[in-house]
């Protein structure tokens, strides 16, 4: 007699389980991913460190080290060669007790070490010493020779030449970038800010703090403040126009910031869905430092690129400054969720002297921003009366 097969679910069970998974599904959609959970940060009272406490993660003590910001070429040559300097004698150093790595940013050079949670913690005070080492400029000439090699290459894009005018206008060449590298570099140790995280944060910054001297926070010198200016010049690499209009935006810690950067995304929205319709191609340049901001659009066309301008304001209303709200919020709070990009968004708060509870209110400081003045800012940004002009057209 042949065994008979008896099926573990009836037809009529292995419907209700599909519509059961099937709502199950829609259910669990609905709720989305859930909150984000913020780290706690907290400082030292002289606001020269600070810490978030993770348990079970590497251990990692990023160093702020102030500069004057980096702008045109010259001036992110000479940032680009401190942090060549700072990487030479960390690989001199030779340590295998830690990993470490050097980023070199438009107003400051990030100098990060981490090492295991049951590594000791490095010899800060030791370190520091070797770093802090006089330099010897004609070490790094063939260096430099390398850099500006680059930069000439890179330098031939036509947007690129706008550009660099355009941040001329914030601050002068550097002379000789091997003269000023010595006092330069040695500017980047007054005023340290730590940045600590991992398992063993708390210990970490007793640490520093130990050896760490008192101090108000970076000083830099005020930057000049652009006034409005148009330039005209030819090239002869492209039969297209470049139009860059741009002006200076206030710093990272003032109080508009979150409109300002609304505005951005705005301006960053606006140009993407618009570009194919009015047949151009654009770049949006966009920074707020510590003692500076800018803001500029560049647009490359065969047609008149002011006109184009203007028509693109009439599309900003308060409909469109919603949608790049919501956009933006959505975007920080994907980042978010990702641990890396909170240390990271803490090292901001800490160079920028900013709330603790700066990456908790991010979204809510977007959401309230007045709409009406977002979209002023945004038109602004498209109204070339008041701006730095720069166009490149075509020679012949």
């Amino acid at each position: 007699m042949e065994n008979e097969y008896r099926p573990f679910f009836s037809r009529k069970q292995l419907n209700i389980l599909m519509w059961f998974s099937l709502i199950a599904i829609l259910v669990l959609t609905s709720l989305g991913p859930g909150e984000v959970e913020y780290q706690e940060i907290q400082h030292n009272q002289n606001k020269t460190v600070y810490w978030m406490e993770l348990d079970e993660q590497l251990n990692t003590l990023t160093l702020l080290l102030p500069s004057e910001p980096a702008l045109n070429s010259s001036h992110q040559q000479l940032q680009q060669l401190k942090a060549q300097v700072l990487l030479s004698r960390l690989k001199k150093l030779n340590s295998t007790t830690y990993t470490y790595n050097v980023y070199p940013r438009q107003d400051r050079i990030e100098l990060s070490l981490s090492w295991a949670v049951d590594n000791k913690t490095p010899d800060i005070q030791q370190l520091l010493k070797e770093l802090q080492q006089p330099v010897q400029s004609n070490n790094w000439m063939e260096v430099l020779k390398t850099l500006k090699a680059r930069d000439y290459l890179n330098g031939k894009a036509i947007e690129e030449q706008a550009i660099e005018k355009f941040f001329t206008y914030f601050q002068a060449e550097i002379p000789d970038t091997l003269i000023t590298l010595p006092s330069s570099y040695t500017r980047l140790f007054d005023n340290i800010t730590y940045v600590i995280s991992g398992h063993n944060a708390e210990e970490i910054m007793e640490h520093i703090s130990a050896i760490n001297p008192d101090h108000s926070g970076a000083q830099f010198n005020s930057m000049q403040t652009p006034l409005a200016a148009d330039l005209e010049l030819k090239s002869d690499q492209s039969p297209l126009f470049v139009f860059l209009t741009g002006e200076p935006i206030p710093p990272r810690a003032d109080e508009q910031f979150a409109a300002q950067r609304v505005s951005a995304q705005v301006l960053q929205d606006l140009l993407e869905s618009q570009q194919q319709s009015y047949n151009f191609k654009y770049r949006l340049l966009w920074g707020a430092l510590h003692t500076t901001g800018y803001r500029a659009v560049i647009i490359k066309t065969d047609q008149p690129a002011k006109a184009i301008l203007s028509q693109l304001q009439a599309l900003i209303t308060e409909d469109v400054v919603e949608s790049s709200q919501s956009r933006l919020i959505a975007q920080w709070q994907e980042r978010m969720r990702d641990l890396k990009n909170q240390i990271q968004a803490m090292n901001l708060i800490a160079y920028y002297d900013l709330p603790l509870t700066t990456m908790e209110d991010y979204a809510e400081q977007i959401e309230d921003v007045d709409d009406e003045q977002v979209v002023m800012l945004a038109r602004k940004a498209l109204d070339t009366d008041l701006h730095i002009n720069i166009m490149l057209s075509p020679s012949n």
